[in-house]
């Protein structure tokens, strides 16, 4: 009996796996395929003055700030060249406990002469508090009735605030994320995995919300934000989807993309990747309300998508340590066993040895692989309270 559900679990387990990784996409490609969905357009302003611009938004930007010295100085100096009216939108700055010269460098490049249009509030902490409560405290100080939040490393293309006041219009829509991509391009394995994400993102919104945001450059209504935990990880994921909780939709916007100019190297990648794993872990615990039945298609795509994804390492591990013991049962379980030994071997060979495979498939095997192993150390991390509280430059 204990064998038939061994077997049982071990086979629901595989079923999960397969489902995450190429059932659910092809679902949401079958549910997208029959969904019409109006593109609002993108005005072309043109830096033109006209009477059309007292109907726009007025947005606050907010920008959290920690040791930012190297990119602060072009994060300004992009805001001023938006393509929209400098009456109608602000940027609020947060230096928050920066230990290099990241504030004086802002007020010294706010003082250029290209800049005197931009309206600017400038907060330099003391002490680090954490990029939430900085935050928090930049929203208290919004003047707008619309928010968005940008990482300082991020380039915003001259009709970003065009292309959010475009979507606003729509009573229904309460937040909107946009595109991102790094200025350079990363491993093959690492594009074509972005690739997929971005697939899902799109069709993900044509049917009902994308789940969360990139911090690179996402926007919501003032009426929409609701505080979060202090200790949370991941902000541009639970900001964003307590949006769709109070029965709004999220859009994502592929066409206006954030350019990131940040370059990490290995350690910097593997800090970033660990402590997004450690928000998948906390935001699915937050969040389980979500997967409520009257949440429709939000609530399918958030357990097909985000939730399976945090457990996924851990159903690894299962199926591995289940298959060991299923090995005497049949010659299958050792035939799945040998794969599963010789895939995880090969990864490790390739790792130690810097090997870089010019097979695509194999390129996205070891980028697949390589994650969800730091997906579940950083998972681990948050389970056992080891994940810092207050964030550092990564």
């Amino acid at each position: 009996m204990l064998d038939i559900i061994m077997i049982i679990i071990f086979a629901v387990a595989i079923f999960l796996v397969i489902y995450h990784h190429a059932i659910y996409p092809l679902l949401l490609k079958i549910a997208a395929k029959d969904k019409k969905v109006k593109t609002p357009k993108i005005t072309a302003r043109r830096y033109i003055f006209s009477d059309e611009d007292k109907k726009l938004n007025c947005f606050s930007i907010i920008i959290p700030a920690f040791n930012e010295a190297k990119f602060i100085a072009e994060k300004i100096r992009n805001l001023s060249v938006i393509d929209y009216p400098s009456d109608r939108y602000e940027l609020i700055l947060l230096c928050d406990g920066c230990q290099d010269n990241t504030h004086d460098i802002a007020r010294q490049t706010l003082a250029e002469l290209a800049c005197h249009d931009l309206k600017v509030q400038l907060i330099n902490f003391t002490d680090n508090r954490g990029k939430v409560a900085v935050l928090k405290e930049g929203v208290s100080r919004a003047k707008f009735d619309n928010i968005v939040f940008s990482d300082v490393s991020a380039l915003l293309p001259v009709n970003s605030l065009l292309m959010l006041a475009s979507h606003f219009k729509n009573p229904t829509v309460g937040a909107v994320s946009g595109g991102y991509q790094f200025i350079q391009k990363g491993t093959a394995g690492e594009q074509c995995y972005w690739r997929y994400q971005s697939m899902v993102k799109a069709r993900e919104s044509s049917i009902a919300s994308v789940l969360g945001a990139h911090g690179a450059f996402y926007a919501l209504r003032k009426s929409c934000y609701q505080e979060v935990p202090e200790d949370t990880i991941n902000d541009d994921f639970l900001i964003p989807m307590n949006v769709i909780k109070q029965g709004y939709r999220v859009i994502y916007e592929p066409r206006v993309v954030a350019i990131e100019l940040e370059q990490v190297n290995l350690e910097q990648d593997m800090s970033r990747r660990l402590r997004i794993a450690a928000g998948n872990f906390q935001q699915l615990i937050y969040l389980l309300p979500l997967l409520s039945p009257k949440y429709g298609w939000n609530a399918v795509n958030f357990a097909s998508g985000k939730a399976l994804r945090a457990i996924t390492p851990f159903i690894l591990v299962f199926i591995f340590a289940c298959n060991i013991y299923l090995l005497p049962i049949h010659y299958l379980f050792l035939l799945i066993f040998s794969c599963q030994v010789f895939l995880y071997s090969l990864v490790l060979f390739i790792n130690l040895f810097h090997i870089s495979p010019k097979l695509n498939a194999l390129k996205l095997i070891c980028y697949l692989v390589n994650g969800y192993w730091v997906a579940l150390k950083g998972s681990l991390k948050y389970i056992f309270g080891l994940q810092e509280k207050i964030w550092t430059k990564i």
